[in-house]
């Protein structure tokens, strides 16, 4: 341990070991000037029953004090309404929950405690299960014949003319329509029943249609069925030379299409988990553990919503100059 003075009134200790040191009371341990949140790379925090007061480690190192609900700087962020809290229980259902629950016995001894989330003694310390910020990918079903089904229509436009040579011009909108219903074939096990939002991509299928993004809602429900709708507008102007004589017009077409594929939304756990103990371990009496500086692999903190999706879709284009 080394002290550094800072002024009178104010020390910052640096520890090699988790230990509360005991001082007299006319020494005030502060936290480094102008530090308001927890830091963002603490990996492990205890409540110091007697101050009222969070302790924050990384690894062996002391971080500093914190008054309770100072705040915390999350890993993941991610949009309103695509996290939900986690339980005790759906903490316990990740894939790495044997990590966590050793690293905490390697750091607190193998001592009696409960697992708890979302504690009201640190209600800005949540555990929660969030929709990851990539973007979901929906995968066609088999060949293109089979994953889709279109029919396509021609149509003329308004803006005929007749006479001597000259020019029709045509302003035209390309509008591509499609509604997306998609069904949940295998629920996530964490957080049934919530409705979370993805942000969702149907790649592009060649002479059918561009890729397409949009945001969804799906509802962690098995054979839950959602539907979302996007569109795409562009203006373009079409001329077309009229011989002497002829009448002239613009044909199009209006593509309808309906293409299924299939997805996952995956779903992080992020946060903190407390093990609180019935006796004190290492000074304190609970401990938490944050699960993403434990769980560094994405996959040892995630659970997956699948589902499969149906997209109408309409467009319209191939606008074509016509004489007669």
């Amino acid at each position: 341990m080394h002290l550094t003075w800072c002024d009178q009134e104010d020390i910052i200790l640096t520890f090699s070991q988790q230990k509360e040191l005991l001082l007299p009371e006319s020494v005030v341990v502060k936290t480094p000037y102008g530090a308001t949140a927890l830091p963002r790379d603490a990996t492990h925090l205890a409540l110091d029953e007697q101050t009222r007061e969070i302790v924050a480690f990384r690894g062996d190192e002391l971080l500093g004090r914190f008054p309770i609900a100072s705040g915390i700087s999350s890993r993941d962020t991610a949009p309103t309404g695509s996290c939900a809290d986690m339980s005790s229980d759906d903490v316990q259902k990740l894939p790495g929950w044997n990590t966590l629950q050793s690293t905490a016995v390697n750091n607190w001894g193998k001592g009696s405690y409960n697992v708890v989330t979302n504690d009201k003694d640190f209600p800005d310390a949540p555990a929660q299960i969030c929709v990851s910020t990539d973007v979901v990918n929906i995968v066609p079903d088999g060949s293109q014949s089979a994953s889709s089904s279109c029919q396509t229509e021609t149509s003329t436009s308004q803006g005929m003319q007749d006479g001597t040579n000259g020019t029709i011009t045509l302003t035209h909108q390309a509008d591509t329509q499609s509604t997306t219903t998609s069904t949940v074939t295998k629920e996530s096990s964490i957080s049934t029943g919530v409705s979370v939002s993805a942000k969702v991509e149907f790649p592009a299928i060649v002479d059918v249609t561009s890729a397409l993004t949009f945001t969804s809602t799906f509802t962690n429900t098995l054979s839950t069925s959602t539907s979302s709708t996007s569109g795409q507008t562009d203006t373009d102007t079409a001329t077309q030379n009229i011989p002497e004589g002829k009448t002239c017009y613009f044909e199009f077409t209006t593509q309808t299409c309906t293409i299924t594929g299939t997805g996952m939304v995956r779903m992080l756990g992020t946060g903190w988990v407390w093990f609180e103990f019935n006796n004190p371990t290492k000074g304190h009496y609970k401990w938490g553990l944050n699960i993403d500086a434990t769980l560094t692999n994405q996959d040892d903190r995630s659970t997956f919503i699948e589902f499969k999706s149906t997209t109408g879709m309409s467009s319209t284009g191939n606008y074509t100059g016509m004489c007669h």
